[in-house]
């Protein structure tokens, strides 16, 4: 049975004079518990936009998600979300922002600062607890936001292309963090990026959308056994071979076009 379900859900947004833009059309998808899921499709195909609608951030125009059985008609404290930039307060260290939601869901005491070290220990930031956000690198100040995320142990976690603004190495240092990460809390999560590497790495499943209107257009299984690494190895072909399979699902319409021209 799914614990995460999206039925039927579709997105108009009016924009100027009362025009209507069509952002998502009939999206139905089913998440199992602990999946990885990641999200991929050209820029304005509505992926972020689903991704609000399921944090409960944005209502949809028609359809619903579920999330354990559960209508999202209002942000959850059951979910996390991850956005590209770290967003950190510069006034606070390190281990302040991770405790910052945990603050403000009014939840004191010894385990819960005994996680927040767990955590910032699994990502690689022991040591790190008194620093504050300018004396930390792109690529650390992410781990501490990833960090926050979880530290109110959300069923789900919802990350936007949250590795986008960081160089390939930093990228590929963190997707694998992540995946160490999410093996070991069992998180549901989905994953929207534009980067079919980081796409096959992550994912359980890639979900190609369509150009707006977004639609589901095909779901990819990714069945190579993890820890993943793009690094020369045994996966490297499978890899190479979903990488391959999506840029031709992504490039196809445009394909068409030049074609007709």
């Amino acid at each position: 049975m799914p614990f995460l379900k999206i039925v039927n859900v579709s997105k108009v947004f009016t924009v100027g004079k009362g025009a209507a833009v069509n952002a998502l059309h009939r999206i139905n998808l089913d998440v199992r518990e602990g999946e990885f899921v990641t999200l991929v499709g050209r820029s304005g195909c509505g992926k972020s936009t689903l991704l609000r609608i399921v944090a409960g951030l944005v209502s949809a125009s028609a359809g619903h998600v579920e999330i354990g059985g559960s209508t999202v008609d209002r942000p959850r404290r059951d979910v996390g979300l991850m956005l590209q930039k770290p967003a950190l307060l510069p006034w606070r260290t390190t281990l302040e922002n991770v405790m910052l939601p945990l603050e403000i869901m009014g939840k004191k005491g010894r385990k819960y600062r005994d996680r927040a070290h767990e955590l910032l220990e699994t990502a690689g930031l022991s040591g790190f607890e008194g620093s504050y956000p300018r004396e930390l690198s792109g690529g650390m100040q992410q781990r501490v936001s990833l960090c926050r995320s979880l530290i109110h142990d959300p069923a789900v976690l919802l990350m936007d292309e949250p590795f986008a603004a960081l160089d390939a190495l930093t990228r590929e240092d963190l997707s694998n963090e992540l995946q160490r990460i999410s093996a070991r809390h069992n998180k549901t999560v989905i994953f929207v990026t534009h980067s079919i590497e980081e796409a096959v790495l992550l994912a359980d499943r890639v979900v190609v959308m369509s150009p707006r209107p977004g639609e589901v257009k095909r779901i990819i299984p990714i069945g190579v056994p993890r820890p993943r690494t793009l690094r020369k190895s045994e996966q490297t072909e499978a890899l190479a071979q979903a990488s391959s399979e999506l840029r031709d699902l992504l490039f196809e319409r445009a394909d068409v076009a030049e074609a007709a021209a």
